[in-house]
């Protein structure tokens, strides 16, 4: 399993500790697993005389949700919650560099790839730089999430042969289905490559409508990414996917 250093953002809100909860489920027995909670003390400077106390407020409530990630870590062998000052991406990314991460895990707050693009969020920006594999997690409703149907994208590319492979890893652990999907519509198939693939599902759409239509019966879609960057990433199927799923993403980088 690849996913053995792995980072977690958590500011507090319950999808980042959704998204802790699904790291520590997802690691492997001797993975470390790091929370990170960002305090953005920047933005008290620009409050005049209420600075000193709105720095006090905000590390409060940054402490508070580093105590709370602390004892969801509780009996995790190289689990650490950690607070640092800072802006939130350049930070997390910051941790992820320093702990050479395999994974990255992010909670969403459901505003949407365009408003993700309009306001820089977190989850955006990941998926854009982060050097590792990415996790947008999102809860399961009322019930606690676990990975026990899993939708994998195939396009016969070695990033998504990255990602079935993982996939098949989770499937032997959790006693998960694995649902292999390409999508015809889609316009690089390396259809040699998903002759050999088993059970191989075909869809007609194109392949994010069709990963995010198998996303309302999934738990986990896992899809590959190629590791565009900026402009070249905003027609991305990895990044379109992580937003537009009705379940938990975990994007692949190899």
């Amino acid at each position: 399993m690849i996913f053995d250093r792995i980072v977690c953002g958590v500011d507090g809100s319950p999808a980042g500790f959704e998204a802790l909860h699904q790291a520590i489920l997802l690691r492997p027995d001797a993975a470390s697993v790091v929370a990170v909670t960002v305090c953005e003390t920047q933005m008290a400077m620009r409050t005049g005389a209420a600075a000193g106390q709105l720095t006090a407020d905000l590390r409060e409530g940054a402490s508070e949700a580093r105590d709370t990630a602390a004892q969801q870590l509780r009996g995790v062998p190289f689990g650490e919650a950690r607070m640092v000052d800072g802006e939130p991406v350049p930070s997390l990314l910051g941790v992820v560099a320093g702990e050479s991460a395999t994974l990255l895990a992010i909670g969403t707050h459901e505003g949407g790839r365009l408003a993700g693009m309009l306001l820089g969020s977190v989850a955006t920006s990941a998926l854009r730089q982060a050097p590792c594999s990415v996790l947008v997690a999102r809860a399961s409703g009322d019930r606690a999430w676990s990975p026990g149907s899993i939708v994998a994208g195939m396009d016969g590319s070695r990033e998504a042969a990255a990602s079935a492979e993982i996939a098949a890893e989770l499937g032997d652990r959790f006693g998960a289905t694995v649902r292999p999907i390409a999508a015809g519509g889609g316009s690089q198939l390396n259809e040699e490559a998903l002759r050999e693939i088993e059970g191989l599902e075909w869809a007609s759409a194109n392949p994010v409508d069709a990963l995010v239509d198998a996303s309302r019966d999934a738990d986990l879609v896992m899809v590959g990414s190629r590791g565009l960057r900026a402009f070249a990433a905003l027609g991305s199927v990895s990044e379109r996917v992580a937003h537009q799923a009705h379940c938990s993403v975990l994007v692949v980088r190899p």
